[in-house]
């Protein structure tokens, strides 16, 4: 296929702003784990973001165990449960894991990137060779492929 692929954090759904969450472009190009949808469920958006939501199957509860491997005991950056922080997080990450695993040996795989503010993500994402960026340059990229109307320019 050879898309580029958008794994939306609920921090960068705030960030992002209702208006470029409703653009046809983050229909095509954005995607939340269902973790995230939870998180979001008071979103004003939360019908579009349900359509979006990327079911969490065993493969990624697996990968999921790999990404929290990379974990320091005690270190609640990531992940802080008693403070009820950051359970959709290890998901994220997972995520793309099984989505490009699924595609090795492709000629042409989609390529996933994680949306978050938030530091713990990108440091997980790194350790894992996944590519991170920050909401407002998602923001960037909507604005430049959307018309006034939420419709795609074609110019992305």
């Amino acid at each position: 296929m050879n898309r580029t692929i958008y794994l939306v954090d609920n921090n960068a759904l705030i960030a992002l702003t209702r208006r470029r969450v409703k653009t046809e472009f983050f229909a095509e190009h954005c995607r939340i784990t269902a973790d995230v949808l939870h998180e979001a469920s008071e979103h004003s958006e939360r019908r579009r973001l349900a359509a979006l939501a990327e079911a969490t199957t065993s493969a990624i509860l697996e990968q999921v165990r790999v990404v929290m491997a990379d974990v320091a005991v005690g270190d609640t950056a990531l992940v802080d449960l008693y403070a009820n922080k950051g359970a959709a997080d290890p998901g994220l990450v997972a995520t793309v894991l099984v989505s490009a695993a699924a595609q090795e040996g492709y000629l042409f795989p989609d390529h996933w990137v994680i949306v978050t503010l938030d530091r713990a993500v990108q440091d997980a994402a790194k350790r894992h060779g996944v590519t991170t960026m920050l909401p407002s340059e998602l923001a960037d990229l909507i604005d430049a492929a959307t018309t006034l109307d939420g419709k795609n320019t074609g110019l992305l």
